[in-house]
This record gives C-alpha cells, sequence and structure tokens, in this order.
C-alpha cells in the first residue's frame, strides 16, 4: 500500500475528499480508520455508496489498520488515510502504520483548545501528540483543499504552544 496522505478529518468521507483530494492525488484506495465508523453498519453503508466504484474502501478499527499491509488487494494502491482526530492519527504512527505526511483537514474544538487555522482547533495533548510525529519526521500541514495554500505544522507550533 502506497499511504499518500493521511487527513484528520472527522466527517470522513465529504465533498472535499470526493471533488479536491480524491482527484488531486489520483487516489486508488481509500481507508477510513475510525472506531465507531467500522461498527456502525449503517453509516458504512453510506460511505461506501459515496465512494466511486472504481476506489477500493476499507472502513476499519484504528488498532486494526496496521492489519492493512497484508491485504494483497491495496498493495501499491494510491491510498489516502482518514481518521477522525489527531490522536487517532498518533495512534497509527504508534502501532507502525507508515506514514510521512499528515495533513489536518478538520478538527473540533473543545473548551482548552485554541483555534489554529478557520476548521482546526488543538489542545495541549493534540500538540504534543504533533511534535511527537514532527521529531519522528512526519510533515504536518493544514489544508482543507489542495488549492487552498498549506500551511507548515513546523512554522506556528511554537506561537501555538506559547
Amino acid at each position: 500500500m502506497n499511504v499518500l496522505l493521511v487527513r484528520v478529518d472527522d466527517r470522513f468521507i465529504h465533498g472535499q475528499i470526493l471533488e479536491a483530494w480524491i482527484p488531486f492525488l489520483k487516489v486508488q484506495s481509500v481507508i477510513v480508520a475510525n472506531d465507531n465508523l467500522a461498527n456502525d453498519d449503517f453509516q458504512k453503508t453510506i460511505m461506501s455508496m459515496a465512494i466511486p466504484e472504481r476506489i477500493k474502501l476499507r472502513i476499519i478499527e484504528v488498532d486494526k489498520a496496521v492489519t492493512l499491509k497484508n491485504d494483497m488487494e491495496l498493495d501499491s494502491m494510491r491510498t489516502l488515510v482518514i481518521v477522525s482526530s489527531i490522536k487517532d492519527a498518533y495512534r497509527l504512527s504508534t502501532m507502525g502504520f507508515d506514514f510521512s505526511h499528515l495533513n489536518i483537514g478538520n478538527n473540533k474544538g473543545t473548551q482548552e483548545a485554541k483555534q489554529i487555522s478557520y476548521s482546526v482547533w488543538v489542545n495541549q495533548e493534540d500538540l504534543e501528540m504533533l511534535g511527537e510525529l514532527m521529531r519522528q519526521g512526519v510533515e504536518i500541514t493544514l489544508q482543507s483543499v489542495p488549492r487552498e495554500r498549506t500551511i507548515d505544522m513546523k512554522s506556528i507550533i511554537d506561537m501555538v504552544s506559547a
């Protein structure tokens, strides 16, 4: 499997994914790694109906995502991975799911979170996990759609952490 991008977006499969990211990345497969969605047959059916038939879709629990390394059908396919939170992206990494680029497109805010872009809010725990991912060599950007200017997390993390 050729993981082009891991994207944080709790909306999973929606217009920006279908109309912008899939064509831009020339994706052949999409993996949605989310514990709740993986156990919700109704929502999985809705998601699968939205994806074009030519795109292979896997909806799996976060802890089981690393097993997709052995999925022969996904072997060498251009793959987009979608998770709902920075925490889930970090979980993927700690379990040995290799990726080099993390895109944060949509991350919900909480009481203690700071807004760092139009649709991205981070708390201290998020910042610590992002810092660790960057130390591991993961390139982290904020960007809703490919045509927007990217924001490199390295360039703003110190301002946000202060």
